[in-house]
């Protein structure tokens, strides 16, 4: 017959917070995986970086052809709305 766990937690266990309790998970894994964990995040990293750049380009590229067209604006912030 199996035994069942019967352990209880007490009530003053101190909180984990998700990313140590991913972190555990991590560890946990095969070198395989975390290493494709890895690259999977750095590749994430690399996408969103790119597409900030892309944005802060068409939004100066907006700003400097609105500026060499005369427009004037008193706050800036406008340039940044769409």
């Amino acid at each position: 017959m199996a035994r069942q766990n019967t352990m209880t937690l007490s009530p003053n266990v101190a909180e984990i917070s998700p990313v140590d309790a991913l972190w555990v998970l991590i560890q946990g894994q095969t070198k395989a995986v975390r290493k494709s964990l890895t690259k999977r995040l750095i590749e994430e990293e690399q996408k969103a970086k790119a597409r900030q750049e892309v944005m802060v380009k068409e939004t100066l590229t907006r700003a400097f052809d609105e500026l060499h067209a005369g427009k004037v604006y008193d706050n800036a912030r406008s340039l940044f709305e769409d």
